[in-house]
């Protein structure tokens, strides 16, 4: 073919490769001799044609997108552009289908074949695909249906560390300066300062990474996963009680139980460590009925604590354990906040809303809090414990975090 009827070709596909023919598309460009080597004009419409493909490529094709993203690797578009940004899009979805699938493996015994998972590296690619390109656009977050999308920045992020953490590999500078540029330009939000505090781990810095994960916290107190984080920067020998507490309180976080055996886990570690034997026992039985109904391999921490128990132990309820030091999860989270003085000021009832799924949900009762300057508080009093009912001019004590109610409690009540 010559170079003029290669172009044409390129550009035509481009309008088929929009319309949902994009796989196809990309075939008959790749698969002819005539276009092993394509002319300059052609690599931005067959960069757009390669995104199409990515896009309209199920979650199983792995080793296809791999091979898309190489090749649009090897185009010479303009960077940074929207078509560069909108490719590693891709890159983030074609990672998470990778690891998704590594996970299928890693719980269950599957077949040789099932288990032939090609791996995806989020973090070469990146590399390659360069920091430097980011542009201004990607740092914007959208709306959708009332409620704010992280930007394709953020989704970076969260992505690249996923990769460094769960390979225990050290970031870079560059990474470095994008995740702390992130903590000063969004909102306080509890995933980055989880992931910074992933990074601070990652570089041997522990006193930073619980400091972060307090943070993450602070932003957002029933994520189970994040207390359970912070019970494992806390080493044994600096306090089993409140590695038991912070793990206890991860358990009483809302979320599914599937997903907290992990922490019954860590829990059972911790009170073998500790000498509570029997109460270790009670979390391993736990945990060996959950993962063998699940059909899960069991993780090496639980044969290297069943290796540390004494034979013929009787397993014992450690409820009674979790009560005496419940309380210092709480207090190690909160105590370096101050307290501020406030009455309420307004009551807003709640409004039954209905899900998603058609159920009724009850509507949270909001409080409005006033401080001495005349700064105004909005929380809601029963996640504190404080009755709802009490009156207008109540006295209480708060704790404010990123410019939020996280701790409260009621000081005075006024009869009337």
């Amino acid at each position: 073919m010559e170079t003029k009827e290669i172009i044409q070709f390129v550009s035509a596909g481009f309008d088929k490769a929009k319309a949902g023919a994009a796989v196809e598309v990309y075939a008959s460009i790749v698969n002819n001799p005539d276009m092993r080597v394509l002319p300059l004009k052609s690599h931005y419409p067959f960069g757009w044609i390669i995104y199409y493909a990515l896009h309209q490529s199920p979650a199983h094709a792995i080793r296809e997108r791999k091979q898309l993203l190489a090749n649009y690797l090897s185009l010479n578009v303009a960077k940074p552009h929207k078509l560069h940004s909108m490719i590693l899009t891709e890159a983030f979805r074609l990672y998470k289908d990778a690891s998704d699938a590594a996970t299928a493996v890693r719980l269950k015994s599957l077949s040789k074949q099932e288990s032939e998972i090609p791996a995806f590296s989020i973090v070469k690619f990146v590399d390659l695909w360069n920091f430097a390109h980011i542009r201004p656009t990607d740092w914007n977050r959208k709306e959708h249906e009332g409620k704010l999308l992280p930007s394709t920045v953020e989704k970076l992020i969260t992505h690249y560390t996923d990769e460094l953490y769960s390979k225990r590999l050290p970031a870079s500078e560059e990474f470095i300066g994008i995740i702390n540029q992130a903590l000063v330009a969004y909102p306080p939000t509890a995933n980055l300062f989880a992931q910074r505090a992933q990074i601070h781990e990652l570089a041997g810095e522990k006193v930073e990474a619980v400091e972060m994960l307090r943070n993450a916290i602070l932003a957002s107190s029933t994520k189970f996963h994040l207390w359970s984080r912070l019970a494992n920067l806390i080493t044994d020998k600096d306090d089993l009680r409140l590695k038991v507490s912070l793990n206890y309180k991860a358990l009483r976080c809302p979320g599914q139980e599937d997903f907290k055996g992990k922490i019954h886990l860590q829990l059972a570690a911790a009170l073998a460590e500790g000498g509570a034997f029997p109460q270790a026992k009670w979390e391993l039985d736990y945990v060996k009925n959950l993962y063998g109904s699940k059909g899960w391999n069991l993780p090496r921490l639980y044969k290297e604590t069943e290796k540390k128990m004494p034979s013929d132990i009787e397993a014992a309820d450690p409820s009674g354990i979790y009560r005496k030091v419940e309380h210092m999860a709480e207090d190690f989270i909160y105590e370096s906040l101050p307290e501020i003085p406030v009455r309420k000021t307004y009551h807003k009832p709640g409004t039954e809303t209905t899900d998603r799924y058609g159920k009724r949900r009850p509507g949270q009762t909001a409080w409005r809090v006033t401080d001495a300057e005349g700064n105004n508080y909005w929380f809601n009093p029963g996640r504190y414990g404080i009755p709802e009912e009490l009156p207008a001019d109540t006295q209480l004590a708060v704790k404010i975090f990123g410019g939020k109610v996280v701790k409260a409690r009621a000081v005075i009540t006024i009869v009337r």
